[in-house]
């Protein structure tokens, strides 16, 4: 098999991979790197062409995602591109066109807020033609910035709906959380907050489905990420384990040293086989639940094996708020109990085995 990307792919990452490293951590300016990602067409990377995107699919995106974790950095892209962008171009919400130009020329950022582990703490009710919605969602990645949000929220019924909430709708309070990561997370209340039917992302009926649909790529986005974040650590800890003398000799040179950065390395390189194979195949239509189901499996195990491995190498330097390993840390940890942790995913993995 051949696992080379195609000339336009390549492009998309060292295109990428440039603009992160110009940008910086950027941690307190999502909006910034949000417009310098816009003005180079990165952000509509992974979106359909009719809403200014570049039908580069998931591996185009997964591209613009491994690059991001590989600066550590803190853009908002998951919350944005995937969690609200995906689910907008495939509905047919009557803003969404304007919403998604918006998004991907920089100028406005978008989020999504599905529940945990997809079970939505929101609740909807009809009203005539229009829905009522109320109820709480924590940790909601980039709120505190965002200018609208995708929210799912149990129906009388017991299914799940997909709605387009504008932040500065009447009955909507956003409050910031704290986190170590130093990422935006936010808790979402709403309190009978009525929305038209112009609202609704798509039919009732298809509402499961899509979200579904949108929570497997999320996990996919998750195992670009991961892999970026696990490359940059193990990059910056071979270096310093080639430089850092005990005993008059490299750290590097000790077996035990050796062998741990080796397991990271293995792990590094099972995780991009498992990410590209699984969006190889969902680019292309196929059921690739499974497929995502073993990357995000192995990416939350392995990842948290790369990261732990850095710091253990690094000793006392590894915590140093002037070196970066840090960064990468905090946000790989994040990134591995976002939307269901190792536990989980084993456990959907096996449900999915199973049928």
């Amino acid at each position: 098999m051949d696992f080379s990307f195609d000339e336009s792919q390549t492009a998309v990452r060292e295109l990428a991979k440039t603009v992160f490293a110009r940008a910086g951590h950027a941690a307190e300016q999502p909006r910034a790197i949000m417009r310098e990602l816009g003005r180079a067409q990165l952000l509509g990377v992974g979106l359909p062409a009719e809403v200014g995107g570049a039908d580069a699919g998931l591996v185009g995106l997964c591209l613009l995602l491994e690059q991001a974790g590989a600066a550590a950095s803190l853009a908002p892209l998951i919350p944005a591109l995937v969690l609200a962008g995906l689910p907008l171009a495939r509905g047919h919400n009557a803003r969404a066109k304007e919403r998604l130009e918006a998004l991907c020329a920089g100028e406005s950022i978008l989020c999504g807020a599905l529940g945990a582990q997809g079970e939505p703490g929101l609740r909807v009710r009809r009203e005539g033609a229009d829905f009522v919605l109320t109820g709480t969602e924590t940790c909601v990645e980039a709120l505190p910035f965002a200018d609208a949000v995708v929210v799912a929220a149990r129906t009388e019924a017991g299914s799940r709906g997909l709605f387009l909430l504008d932040s500065r709708a009447k009955g909507v309070r956003i409050e910031a959380q704290a986190v170590a990561s130093g990422c935006s997370l936010g808790s979402l209340t709403l309190h009978d907050v009525q929305l038209g039917p112009e609202a609704l992302l798509c039919d009732l009926e298809r509402a499961d489905e899509l979200v579904e649909w949108t929570l497997d790529r999320a996990y996919l986005a998750q195992c670009a990420y991961e892999l970026g974040l696990c490359q940059g650590a193990l990059a910056l800890t071979a270096s310093y384990a080639a430089e850092r003398q005990q005993f008059g000799r490299p750290i590097g040179t000790f077996q035990a040293v050796a062998q741990r950065i080796a397991d990271a390395h293995i792990a590094v390189e099972t995780m991009r086989l498992t990410l590209w194979r699984a969006a190889w195949l969902a680019d292309r239509d196929g059921d690739a639940r499974r497929e995502i189901a073993v990357a995000r499996t192995i990416a939350t195990r392995a990842g948290h094996d790369v990261v732990c491995a850095a710091q253990h190498i690094h000793g006392g330097m590894g915590f140093a708020r002037d070196y970066p390993l840090h960064r990468y840390f905090l946000a790989s940890k994040q990134n591995e109990l976002r939307l269901g942790g190792h536990g989980f995913h084993v456990a959907r993995l096996g449900k999915l085995l199973a049928a």
